[in-house]
C-alpha cells in the first residue's frame, strides 16, 4: 500500500494486520481520486477520514495538498498503525487523531470538512446509516463530498439525504461519491452509537474528540 500522487508519492504505508479490516486497494484509491480530482482542487482543503484504519484515503489527499486531515478509528491497534503512517511522513502538523467510535464522533463534533472518507467494515450492522449521520451530522460543508465503501450487497439509505449521488463498482466493491449541494439538506433522525471509547491525547497532533467522553473499550 502507497501514496499514489502528490507530495509524497510512492511512499509507502503499513498496512493494519487484522483480517477483519480490508483495506483500499491501490486500484480503488486511484480511481476515487482520479474522480474527485475531475471535481474539487485539494489544495487547502479540510479532510475528514472515518473509519479511517492505517489512514491510507486522508494521507493521500495530504499527499495532494490537503490542509489538514483528521482521522478517526475506534481500534487502538489501528490507531497505532495510523500514527506510525504520519510520523513515516513527517506530517505530524497537518494531521489529527480521535480514537473514538465514529457515530458517536458525528454526534459530538461541531467541525466541518470540504471531503469526508468513510471506509467501515462491510459486517458493520449500520453501516446502510452512514450517509444519513454524515448528513445529521452537518460534517459535510456545501459543495463537500462524502465518498463511501460498501459491499455490492449492502442497502445503503440515502432517502433522508440530499445528496447528488455517482456509483462506481469495483467487482464485490461499490464507491459512493456523494455531493452536498449548495441549498440546506433535510434533518434526518438520529443513528445511535453502537460502541465507544474514548481518546487519549498522545503528543502534539492527537486530538482527543469533543466533550463527552464515551465508555472505554476494554478490548
Amino acid at each position: 500500500m502507497r501514496i499514489i500522487a502528490g507530495t509524497m508519492r510512492g511512499r509507502q504505508l503499513v498496512s493494519v494486520r487484522n483480517l477483519s479490516i480490508r483495506p483500499t486497494t491501490d486500484r480503488a484509491k486511484q480511481t476515487i481520486f482520479d474522480i474527485l480530482t475531475n471535481r474539487i482542487d485539494f489544495r487547502g482543503i479540510r479532510v475528514l477520514d472515518l473509519f479511517a484504519g492505517s489512514g491510507s484515503l486522508g494521507l493521500e489527499a495530504i499527499s495532494r495538498g490537503a490542509k489538514n486531515a483528521t482521522f478517526v478509528e475506534n481500534s487502538r491497534n489501528s490507531i497505532e498503525v495510523l500514527k506510525k503512517n504520519i510520523r513515516s511522513l513527517t506530517c505530524e502538523d497537518r494531521c489529527e487523531v480521535a480514537q473514538a467510535d465514529v457515530f458517536w464522533y458525528l454526534k459530538h463534533t461541531t467541525r466541518r470538512f470540504d471531503l469526508v472518507f468513510a471506509d467501515p467494515p462491510y459486517k458493520l450492522d449500520a453501516i446502510g446509516s452512514i450517509p444519513t449521520a454524515v448528513a445529521q451530522s452537518s460534517v459535510l460543508a456545501a459543495n463537500g463530498y462524502l465518498v463511501m465503501e460498501h459491499s455490492r450487497e449492502s442497502v445503503i439509505d440515502l432517502t433522508e439525504t440530499q445528496y447528488d449521488i455517482l456509483q462506481k463498482p469495483f467487482g464485490q466493491t461499490t464507491v459512493l461519491i456523494l455531493r452536498v449541494p449548495a441549498r440546506p439538506l433535510s434533518p434526518a433522525r438520529t443513528t445511535p452509537a453502537r460502541t465507544t471509547e474514548s481518546g487519549e491525547q498522545s503528543g502534539g497532533g492527537w486530538l482527543i474528540p469533543a466533550s463527552t467522553t464515551p465508555p472505554k473499550d476494554t478490548a
